[in-house]
């Protein structure tokens, strides 16, 4: 499955196993932490691009929101927490490696 074949068949109420599980068709998600780094890296570095590139383009066509006038990214994927979103003072937990997200934002904000 291509990406955009990603974005045409996820749901609009989809479930985080539904949308990981339409991920791992485009990828297998598990088989990112095994990469040699130089590979991990190189797809950062695409993924990266894909995300300043959407952002220009819904930025481009009014869609982009703000609150108290600081630009806000939507996203309702499965929440992965690294270090640039984990909660100050949590330790890194490697689970969410396995879970691929699944039920991590639980674990860290509750029923929110």
């Amino acid at each position: 499955m291509k990406l955009e074949d990603f974005a045409r068949q996820l749901p609009q109420n989809f479930t985080e196993q539904e949308f990981v599980a339409l991920m791992n068709q485009v990828i297998d998600l598990k088989k990112i932490v095994d990469l040699p780094a130089a590979e991990r890296s190189a797809l950062f570095n695409g993924v990266q691009y894909l995300v300043d590139l959407i952002m220009l383009a819904q930025e481009v066509n009014g869609e982009l929101h703000t609150h108290q006038g600081h630009p806000v990214v939507d996203y309702r994927g499965p929440f992965i927490p690294h270090v640039l979103v984990r909660p100050e003072g949590v330790e890194m937990d490697r689970s969410a490696l396995e879970t691929l997200g699944v039920g991590e934002a639980e674990k860290y904000f509750g029923d929110e």
